[in-house]
């Protein structure tokens, strides 16, 4: 098999010791780790009931048996957003590319060569933006033999080149005249695939702290596109145990088992026009309906919250 170049991974972690120590054991076997360089970002903690987490968090990232990793430590909480804006950013700046991952992650072996290959492939193409790790569940395109154009980005395992993330402002938005049109809504929100229009609007009022939803406009803002793989290369194992993890969490009373994890590369593609017929299939799609419900209980929630000055 040709080598290739490999990319440095970025891995945002603040006080979740047990996900972590998941995320490293996948990726000890993954194809290519042994040559990968590993920066573990790790936040500081919120409050002192954060501080044991935290440490362990440092201490498991110190002694991940990786070949190559170093462990940068925030003394302060920084939040996610301005973690994966700085991570990244001081990465692309000394590589010219990067994989970012989350603590709550886990792969599949093969899933580290798909980001290099992908990497390597589009690292001219000026409309590809990023490279993206996971796919909705979707039968009709799990079988797909070759990786997809999408006019959207993903926040859960991805990379991107220096060229694209120098375009991007933390608070990148649209003006508010077109925020709250319509058409804008239409498009942004790829005719209902995703709610991306309440996300950055739960942004700009302070609702989140999200830098996805001001990477993912900047994207559209400027017409880019990112490679999907035909079926996830990487699980999120975080989804249920987080915000949205309570008894009555629409993905786990709504998904499934998800399926096994994509086991050989897809045949990358060529970028002269977006797969709209995916879009179709996802937006359909009983995991992509869960999602939709778990950010439209999450934005009322927090929109209740913050008129109730909580």
């Amino acid at each position: 098999m040709t080598e290739i170049s490999t990319a440095p991974v970025a891995i945002f972690a603040f006080n979740r010791p047990e996900m972590l120590r998941r995320l490293i054991d996948s990726l000890l076997t993954c194809d290519l780790s042994d040559r990968t360089h590993f920066v573990f970002f790790v936040d500081g903690p919120r409050h002192e009931r954060d501080v044991a987490a935290v440490d362990e968090v440092i201490a498991i990232a110190s002694s991940s048996r990786l070949v190559s990793s170093e462990v940068r430590a925030s003394k302060t909480n920084l939040g996610l957003r301005r973690s994966v804006y700085g991570g990244v950013g001081a990465l692309v700046n000394s590589y010219g590319c990067v994989i970012a991952l989350e603590d709550d992650l886990v792969l599949s072996p093969i899933a580290l060569r798909y980001f290099n290959e992908a990497l390597v492939r589009y690292a001219d193409e000026e409309s590809i933006w990023s490279i993206c790790g996971y796919l909705w569940d979707v039968p009709q395109i799990a079988s797909h033999p070759t990786a997809l154009v999408l006019p959207i980005s993903h926040s859960w395992g991805w990379a991107t080149w220096k060229r694209a993330w120098d375009k991007f402002e933390l608070d990148a938005r649209p003006s508010k005249v077109n925020l709250e049109s319509k058409t804008f809504r239409d498009l942004f929100d790829v005719h209902g695939l995703y709610s991306f229009t309440d996300m950055m609007q739960a942004s700009i009022a302070k609702r989140v702290s999200s830098w996805y939803a001001h990477w993912n406009y900047t994207l559209f803002q400027h017409g880019g596109r990112s490679i999907f793989p035909p079926r996830r290369v990487l699980d999120n194992i975080g989804i249920g145990a987080g915000t949205h993890g309570g008894f009555l969490n629409p993905y786990r009373l709504l998904i499934n088992t998800p399926p096994p994890l994509l086991e050989a590369i897809p045949k990358m593609p060529e970028i002269d026009e977006v797969d709209y017929w995916a879009i179709d299939l996802l937006r359909a799609s009983r995991e992509m309906r869960a999602q939709r419900a778990i950010m439209f209980a999450g934005n009322m929630k927090r929109i209740i919250r913050s008129k109730l000055g909580l």
